[in-house]
Formats: C-alpha cells, structure tokens, sequence
C-alpha cells in the first residue's frame, strides 16, 4: 500500500494547487482507517509504509482542522495527526513498542540496535514537537 494512491483532487504542498476541503477529508480519512487496519499502535514505522507521502497527510490534517467546528472533533484530529511522527524516512522494519513486565522482558539487545532505537526515539520526539506546533497553529486560525 506504500504512497499507491494519490487522489488526483489533492494538492502536493508547496504546488500551486488548491485542496479542496473534501479531498483534505477522504485523505484524513484514508489514514485513520490505515492506522486501525495496520495495528501501529505506538510502533515505529518508515514512512514508505504510508497510504501517502507524509507531506499530503500533513496539509490534510491541517486543513482539516482549521474546518472542523467542533472543539471535541479538533482534539480528536489532533491527537490522530500527531501520531504522523511515528513515520521516519529510511527506518526500515518497524520498531515494535510494547509494554512489557520484568518476567516478560526479553534479554538486551544488541547496541546497534539499541543504538538505532535511541536516534528514532529522539527523532520521534523532535517530530512530534514539531507536528505540534504546525498544528495548533491550525486550531488557532480555525477557531478565529
């Protein structure tokens, strides 16, 4: 399913192109359903695996937010957009996060992996602030 259906209504960001507000929609929508079918739960994912390039899903969001009326409906998107920093380019296998107890902790793994781990971690986080800031930006403007 990676980057395999493009809508031909929807806007690349920074083409001069206009979004139309239901192309924003079934694009938001193509993702959610992604998300639940795929399981990725908090996992670490490459990007490729997206339904769309992340730049699409982006812009989606946001316009989709700066629409949305209802304040409960606005949390709920941006909870559901924030989850975009999950997806990093070049990661390769998805890095499986799960809550574990001491009896089912498995023994460390190596240091690259570790290594690896770490950086996606942090670049998760870096994202995430990042994402965040984009789109309560949104909200504001939606919410003039």
């Amino acid at each position: 399913m990676p980057h395999e259906r493009i809508s031909t209504h929807l806007a690349i960001p920074g083409s001069r192109d206009v979004w139309t507000l239901e192309a924003a929609h079934d694009t938001v929508n193509d993702y959610l359903r992604f998300v639940r079918d795929a399981a990725i739960g908090n996992d670490l994912v490459d990007e490729i695996e997206l339904p769309l390039p992340k730049p699409v899903l982006v812009e989606a969001f946001k316009s989709v937010i700066v629409a949305e009326e209802r304040r409960e409906m606005r949390a709920l998107l941006l909870k559901a957009a924030l989850t975009l920093s999950q997806y990093h380019v070049g990661l390769g296998g998805r890095i499986r996060i799960r809550a574990t107890t001491a009896s089912t902790m498995l023994p460390p793994v190596d240091s690259r992996f570790a290594h690896r781990f770490n950086q996606t971690l942090q670049a998760t986080a870096v994202e995430r602030v990042r994402l965040n800031e984009m789109f309560q930006l949104a909200l504001k403007l939606g919410t003039h």
